[in-house]
Order: structure tokens, then sequence, then C-alpha cells
């Protein structure tokens, strides 16, 4: 199938959740004090070019839709909660934390941490691609006159938007070109990091860039009607990832942490078991770490200078669950008393010690809480069939949650199902094209559900009808499922079919209040009327990791 996408509006029963879930909003104007607190300069340009100039990797006003002039009774097809985020995340640019300690938000997924030594500079998290991790250094640097060099990085995380841009902070002799890092560069990741970064991006690369794509919205567009946020920040950029190996390694076999008599004074804290206190690029700090939820390899960390604590955060494709939870546990033992700014790879600081606490106990909470899906809870509960679009956005849920997800069925199972919806067994036989008279009475039923049981009405929950669009999908999934086998549901069943499905993902996608399912949902919705390709788009970092992994297999 190769109907053409067009965005829809939301139903009227859409625009009513989203306004209702509007007036549930915490009124909290200091998370939006703290968003903008700092603010030095913003980007002098509205996109960044690839590294051949052919396309934008990224885009920096492509979100000012999620505006404060907005009313807040305002019909939209974005949740509250993501229209919120939204206008926390606005805008980008370098912001200072604190002396010698600064943030460049808004230029990827993840923030860029950049904190001054006496003679060279420290970057933590160099974000996912080296055209945007190029640009936030070139604006730091424009901005505050500094041309000490980089001499130390940390990579508090395995995933691709902690570490990708690393090469764009060493500029080369030619323009655009990528230069080789200094040769006392010291590189800090945890354990595990290496191993983890090659699991996700070779051995399991092209499913796991599927599952971002549809987590991310890579292909959505941007806007109120395509991808609107993705939870821990806008998107992930779309340029040219690299790898550094670690020169250093933080927890594991390997490393020892520092021990109770070499434990120096100026850390400002007790010493406990499992802290490592190290100073690089003229940097004194504590790591610690924190790996054991669905990123096996991170570690938190402390800033005595700074009195600053600092959270990796959970990762592209993180879950919550009780070893992440202990070990943010672990953290706040090591760091909450005596910090006061709050940081971390993902968001906006906070500053003050009760609210440092305030922080860590919601990141902490958070950990050990599975996020509510709302009306999308009953058709991801469900095990889908396999390679269908809506199969894709249960995984994807998964990966987020933490969750088991039960086993694909294949198409076969769908033409069954159908089969057996409609009494494939009348009268002792097997009457012959039964799955398709069943896939007409699903589409039917399907249609039911999506129009609130008016029968045929069309107006998708109008005149006060409540839809249930979770309901709709589950229907339709055995026909798009059947849809593989040929023939065996009839092309204009499978039109309407995909088309019904289409509409059900998408009211879905706009009740949404996380970002991720959201972009998911919607991604899916046009996936069902023709399958989008995934385009690669690691395959400088692939080969770099597969050397670092082994080098005499290259």
């Amino acid at each position: 199938m190769a109907d053409t996408f067009v965005p829809m509006e939301p139903t009227a029963y859409v625009t009513r959740r989203n306004l209702a879930g509007a007036k549930e909003l915490p009124d909290a104007p200091a998370d939006f004090e703290n968003a903008q607190r700092g603010l030095l300069a913003t980007p002098p340009y509205r996109a960044l070019p690839s590294l051949d100039g052919e396309e934008a990797v990224w885009h920096f006003h492509a979100f000012d839709f999620h505006t404060p002039d907005t009313p807040a009774d305002a019909d939209s097809p974005v949740a509250a909660a993501l229209r919120r985020q939204g206008l926390l995340a606005l805008p980008s640019g370098l912001f200072r934390v604190a002396d010698g300690l600064y943030q460049v938000r808004g230029f990827d997924l993840a923030n860029l941490t950049v904190v001054t030594g006496p003679r060279a500079l420290l970057v933590i998290d160099p974000l996912g691609s080296y055209e945007t991790a190029r640009a936030a250094l070139a604006l730091y640097r424009s901005t505050t006159g500094d041309t000490r060099p980089v001499r130390a990085v940390v990579h508090t995380q395995s995933g691709v938007d902690h570490f990708g841009g690393v090469r764009g902070l060493f500029t080369g002799s030619r323009a655009g070109l990528p230069a080789g890092p200094p040769a006392d560069l010291a590189v800090y990741a945890p354990d595990g990091f290496l191993a983890d970064a090659v699991l996700r991006q070779v051995t399991e690369g092209a499913r796991q860039a599927r599952l971002v794509d549809y987590a991310y919205g890579t292909r959505l567009g941007i806007g109120p009607l395509a991808l609107a946020g993705s939870d821990l920040g806008r998107t992930v950029s779309t340029g040219r990832p690299d790898f550094l190996a670690p020169t250093d390694t933080v927890g594991g076999p390997l490393s020892a942490p520092t021990p109770r008599a070499h434990w120096p004074a100026w850390t400002g804290i007790p010493w406990q078991e499992g802290l490592y206190a190290v100073e690089a690029a003229g940097v004194r700090m504590v790591l610690r770490p924190a790996g054991g939820h669905a990123s096996p390899a991170e570690l938190n960390l402390y800033l005595p200078a700074h009195r600053a604590v600092y959270l990796a955060g959970a990762g592209l494709l993180g879950a919550p669950g009780p070893a992440r939870a202990e070990l943010l546990d672990a953290t706040a033992a090591a760091f909450g008393t005596p910090a006061e700014v709050g940081l971390g790879a993902y968001g906006h600081p906070v500053w003050g010690a009760p609210y440092v606490s305030a922080w860590l106990a919601a990141h902490r909470a958070a950990a050990g809480t599975l996020p509510d899906a709302g009306a999308v809870a009953p058709l991801l509960a469900a095990p889908g069939h396999l390679d269908t679009p809506s199969r894709t956005v249960r995984e994807v849920w998964a990966r987020l949650t933490g969750t088991a997800l039960g086993a694909a069925r294949p198409a076969v199972t769908a033409r069954a199902q159908l089969a057996a919806a409609d009494g494939a067994h009348r009268d002792g036989t097997e009457r012959y094209g039964s799955e398709q008279d069943g896939a007409r009475r699903a589409v039917d039923a399907a249609q039911r559900a999506y129009d609130g049981g008016g029968g045929g009405g069309g107006g998708g929950g109008g005149g006060g009808a409540v839809p249930d669009y979770a309901r709709a999908v589950l229907l339709l999934d055995p026909v798009v499922g059947a849809c593989a086998i040929p023939s065996a549901v009839p092309a204009p069943v499978e039109r309407r079919a995909r088309a019904l499905q289409s509409a059900a993902l998408t009211q879905l996608g706009y009740l949404a209040a996380h970002g991720r399912l959201r972009n998911a949902l919607l991604t899916a919705a046009r996936d069902v009327l023709g399958p989008g390709a995934v385009a690669p788009r690691f395959a400088a970092t692939v080969h770099d990791l597969a050397v670092c992994a082994d080098p005499l297999a290259i």
C-alpha cells in the first residue's frame, strides 16, 4: 500500500481531553525561571548544515509553535503536559550555571556541559553528532572568549547522544573535517560503556535504529500535528556521530575506586565505597558508577568546586526500574547533602540545597514508577502481530518502561483469527475465504469503536460520543497482520483497514502525554499506510566501535 500520508486534525473528543488536561498542570513558575536562568547567548543561525552542506541536521526555531502566547484554553493536538515540556525547552543557547560551569542546551537531544579548568576545559556529554557538538562549543567560545583547549571528556552514558559529537570538539585544519583529538586527551566512561555501545549500535543496530526512529519521530516533520517533543529534549540530531574509545574506565573489576586512606579533602564529602575522586583538565570531580538499569553503563558525578551534582539520565530508550532507583538513592546519599546545584544530561538545572534535594527525590520517584500510558494502555498491553507498525509502538513502550512484551503473532495467526471471527467451521467444514469476511467484520467493528459506538457517523467523538481508539487499533491488528499473506484480505478492505487504523493511531498520538509514545504512534500512523525505510545513520560510529571492540577483526 502506498497511500499518501496527510496529517489529520484532532477529533472533538481529543481536543476536549487535551483541554481538560491543561487544567491539571502544576502551577510551578520556578520551573520556567530556572529554564531561562543564566542565558548568555542564543545561536545566530536558524539551522545547522550537515558536513557536506546538503541538508540541515538541526533546526533551532522549528519548535517555536510552543509559545507562551498560546492561550491555556486553546484547542491543541498536543497533550498539555507535552506542551509544557516544549515551553520549558525554549530557547536554545549557552547558559551560565555557576562560575566556570556552563551548559549549551537545545542543540541536540542532550545537553553539552563545559567545566573550566586552569588551563583547559572538561566537556561532559558532547551531544549526539559532530555538527551539533562543534556548533555548541563554538557558541561557548565566541560568547566567553575562552580559547582553552578541551583536554578531558566524560561520557556519562552509553547512548549515542552522550558520545556521538566527541570529535566535533576538535576543529580540523580543513573546514568541515573532523580532527584527531590531542594525544593527552582523557576520556572517562563507565564500565561496560564500550560493550553496551557495541551491542546497541552494531549487534542490535538495525532494530535499535528503528526503535529510535519511532521514539524520536525522525521522519515525522516538526509541528503540532507531528513531532512536538521527546520527553528528554526535542529530538535527536541527524548529523554525523563519531566515537572515541575511553582512556579511563570507571567501575568494574579493572578499575578500583578511591580507597579511604587516599580520599582527598578537596572533595568536601565523606568517603564512601565505590566513589572515584579524579582530576582531569585541572577539574576535580567525584564519579559514581550507576549502571544496572536500561543502559548498564552509566555514571553520575559531583563537582566540588561548584557544589554541583550531575545526573546522566535514562538515555535514548532508558527505563525505570528498581536498580535505577537504588543507584539514585546511592547518588543522593553521596552527593545530595552538600549539593547546591543540580544539573544533568537533560532538562534544566535547579539551584539551592532544598530544591536540589527535591529534584533528586523526583528523579528517584520517576525511576521507581512506571509511566501511565492513559488512553493508549489497552493497546500496549497486547502483543500484536509481527512486523506491523503497531507492534513497533509496543516495542518502543516496552523499552521505555522496562516491561516484558509477549512474542509477536505471525501473519498466519492473524489470518486464522479473522477466519475464527467469521465462524470458519460452520456446518463442520471450513469455508473458503472466511477470513475475508472476518476482515470486513473487524473493520466494521473498528469503525464503530472509532466513532464511539455510533455506527458510521464518522464524527470521531463529536456530539458527546466517547470513542475507543485503542480498541479500534486492536480490532484492526489482525487485518493488517494478515495483509502480509497474498489474497488473505481483499484490496478494498485492506485500504479501509489501513486508513482507519492510521486515523486511530493518530488520535491516540494526540492524546499521549509522553513525547516518545506520541512520536511512536504518529510514526506508526504513517507507516501503516506505506512503510517507510529507516536510513542508517551510524556507519562511521559502527566502524569505530567495531575497531575498538576487536582491532584484529578489521
